[in-house]
């Protein structure tokens, strides 16, 4: 995968992605891995050389948008840690881990 900037995601691609844990929401608990572009995104009301103008999402976590330049900006370290591991939700349903309090 490249990791220069300027080059333009597409539907289809694949990329690298993080991991995601959240503490009081343990339901979107994320590993990270190899991920499908499913959805791109061109803010309309920043400018194109503005760090969150451009945005992808991925067809293992519909609803969250990733930052295109900071994905490829980290795609050498995780594709290292990841290898061919595909990305996909990993939920922790208990309820000590899905609380706001």
């Amino acid at each position: 995968m490249k990791t220069k900037k300027n080059i333009e995601p597409f539907i289809g691609q694949k990329i690298y992605v993080p991991t995601s844990i959240y503490l009081s929401h343990g339901m979107d608990d994320f590993v990270g891995g190899i991920a499908t572009i499913s959805k791109i995104e061109k803010s309309a009301y920043l400018p194109e050389d503005h760090c969150n103008y451009l945005m992808v999402g991925i067809e293992e976590k519909p609803g969250t948008l990733y930052n295109w330049n900071s994905l490829l900006s980290e795609q050498e370290e995780l594709k290292i840690r990841f290898k061919k591991h595909r990305a996909h939700p990993d939920p922790d349903d208990r309820p000590e881990f899905n609380r706001w309090d």
